[in-house]
């Protein structure tokens, strides 16, 4: 296998720095934990110097950096040494997100060039979003959960690590394009900017998002269907911060209304991947909610796992309660699900909800009841 080679800048995407290719090289430690190599044996195996290992691993050297047909022999090789299918495949989506952690945090975009962000040009789901907020979170993206990583020698970090200043140039950058982004010409650049500061802890991010959004929940409930969807993700982030009332607004204001109410569960789809069709803007809300081109087992199952989640748990509760009005059948023919719905909403109940979500998650023991029938 040859070596990284030095890609051609283009222009308004600067390239990687030192220290950007730390996602991409912590899932390959872990994959090569996985198979039960050191750096010296996996250096051996795949023809290439140790230092080049080291330099993947801790992000010195990034796998961004490599060509398509190297890349793809990489991710070759490690299953053929045993490396589990998921995580290999997950490989590909640390480099997205090291690309994705690059652009913002190297980006000094202006009004003229704000229309190439990379948060401008394509709704991004879980999956990737996980993995950008890895180093920041702590929190371990499931895909790679089930990876059976064993432990190196020494202290190992339990996250891809990023340095404090690394770290307030991204949300610095995120404060600065969302300040720039219009909500009405750049509403989807606005709207994931403004989510992803809600993992900011600095009160500056914290103080921001309640001055320029929070006076969107004092009024009526949004006036279409992709200005919901922004007001979401404001309310989320606000709640990561610790106001729970925006989004508390949200859905009793805004969720109400029947067509925001089925773009909220046709997002949720696109977010956890169960709306497989990539998208640049929101408007596929507009059409998809009617459509059902979705299942919504895995948005069943992804919210009967996060029922008691710190952050999201009423918006989680609602969403569940309206997915199963919408789709009774998912309880009615689906053994498994009916009971590991029952197991859920009982322990979201003792953990002692508020008020409007206890009457939600009564509805769905109900529901689970009706459908036990």
């Amino acid at each position: 296998m040859r070596g990284p080679e030095t890609p051609t800048d283009m222009p308004g995407f600067p390239m990687p720095g030192d220290h950007h290719g730390v996602i991409s090289g912590y899932v390959l430690k872990m994959l090569r934990g996985s198979i039960g190599m050191t750096q010296t044996s996996l250096a051996e195996r795949l023809g290439v110097d140790v230092s080049t290992i080291q330099g993947w691993e801790t992000g010195r050297r990034s796998l961004t950096s490599l060509r398509v047909s190297d890349f793809r022999r990489l991710q070759t090789r490690l299953a053929a040494f045993g490396a589990p299918a998921t995580g290999v495949a997950s490989l590909h989506d640390a480099i997205d997100a090291d690309e994705l952690l690059a652009q913002i945090m190297n980006g000094e975009l202006g009004n003229a060039d704000i229309q190439q962000h990379p948060l401008a040009s394509t709704v991004h789901r879980r999956r990737l979003v996980n993995l950008v907020t890895w180093p920041f979170t702590g929190i371990m993206p499931p895909q790679l959960r089930g990876l059976p990583a064993r432990p190196g020698r020494g202290p190992v970090a339990s996250r891809p690590v990023l340095t404090t200043a690394a770290k307030h140039d991204f949300f610095d950058q995120l404060l600065s394009v969302a300040e720039l982004a219009s909500p009405e010409e750049m509403p989807v650049l606005r709207r994931q900017a403004t989510y992803l500061l809600g993992f900011d802890k600095r009160q500056d991010s914290a103080d921001w998002l309640t001055s320029q959004h929070k006076h969107a929940f004092t009024g009526s409930s949004a006036a279409n269907l992709t200005s919901g969807i922004a007001a979401r993700s404001a309310a989320v982030a606000l709640a990561r911060h610790g106001d729970a009332d925006p989004l508390r607004y949200f859905i009793d204001n805004t969720l109400i209304d029947e067509r925001h109410a089925a773009a909220n569960l046709t997002y949720w789809a696109y977010w956890l991947g169960e709306i497989n069709e990539p998208h640049s803007d929101d408007s596929y809300l507009i059409t998809a909610t009617s459509t059902r081109s979705w299942s919504g087992v895995r948005l069943a199952n992804h919210l009967l796992e996060h029922l008691t989640d710190q952050v999201n748990a009423p918006l989680n509760i609602h969403s569940l309660w309206q997915l199963v009005l919408a789709r009774p059948e998912l309880l009615q023919y689906d053994r498994e699900l009916r009971q590991r719905a029952g197991e859920r909403v009982e322990a979201a109940l003792d953990d002692n909800p508020a008020r409007s979500s206890t009457v939600e998650l009564n509805n769905l023991r109900c529901a689970v009841q009706l459908a036990n029938r």
